[in-house]
């Protein structure tokens, strides 16, 4: 995250990202038990071509940050007859400074008492990905695909 302090006068500001930066990965209820797994979503039902019963995408908050890149922040969900699919996703772009993506992916199976919660950080400098070119880099889907992991974190959540 990008972190500046303000003084005003006598009295400082505590510091603040200007960025926006999130490391919400989603609230659990009473009762759900979280332990590290191995598992990972069942990349061959994504990519099926199933009926979507339900679908849906809303933008939490978008920010151009005055003009020196953009914070946006993205919760999609997707209901398919096998499973569920929900993702929290936050791109943030500080022109010619740096790229991240954030994603959190909770997923379930119709038939599971329990969800995969995978955490994924990528991250690169904007001198690691420019030769990209502008078509990759200023498109917040693409440029995911060309950034290194810095961190992965996969959960189970059990719901009974």
């Amino acid at each position: 995250a990008v972190v500046s302090t303000q003084s005003t006068g006598n009295n400082t500001v505590k510091p603040f990202d200007w960025t926006f930066t999130t490391a919400y990965t989603g609230s659990l209820g009473d009762g759900v038990k979280v332990r590290e797994t191995e598992d990972t979503p069942d990349k061959e039902k994504l990519l099926r071509r199933d009926q979507i019963l339900y679908h849906t995408e809303v933008v939490l908050f978008e920010d151009e940050l005055a003009d020196n890149g953009c914070s946006k922040l993205v919760v999609k969900c997707r209901v398919m007859p096998s499973f569920v699919l929900i993702l929290l996703r936050q791109y943030l772009r500080v022109d010619k400074v740096m790229y991240r993506v954030q994603e959190t992916r909770i997923y379930a199976e119709r038939d599971w008492d329990y969800a995969i919660r995978e955490v994924t950080v990528k991250e690169a400098g904007f001198g690691e990905v420019e030769g990209l070119g502008n078509v990759i880099l200023f498109d917040e889907w693409a440029i995911g695909q060309h950034l290194p992991v810095t961190k992965c974190v996969r959960e189970r959540l059990d719901f009974g």
